[in-house]
């Protein structure tokens, strides 16, 4: 569908748009194309969610605490 840039561009694209809620978006979008019996489309937003996950998860791991 299309190259590992463009899906890291979706993700960060989906992260400004969203917010925090960027992965449920993503969640829905995969789960919506699974019931509309698009497999490769469903497997993209998986993808996705991935990268979306990992990049909020990279964020939260960056801010300091007060423990530390």
């Amino acid at each position: 569908m299309n190259d590992g840039a463009d899906d890291d561009k979706l993700a960060g694209d989906m992260i400004d748009v969203h917010g925090k809620k960027a992965a449920t978006v993503a969640r829905e979008n995969a789960r919506a194309a699974a019931l509309a019996g698009q497999p490769t489309q469903a497997k993209y937003s998986i993808r996705v969610l991935g990268m979306i996950q990992r990049q909020q998860a990279g964020e939260a791991a960056a801010i300091p605490t007060l423990l530390s």
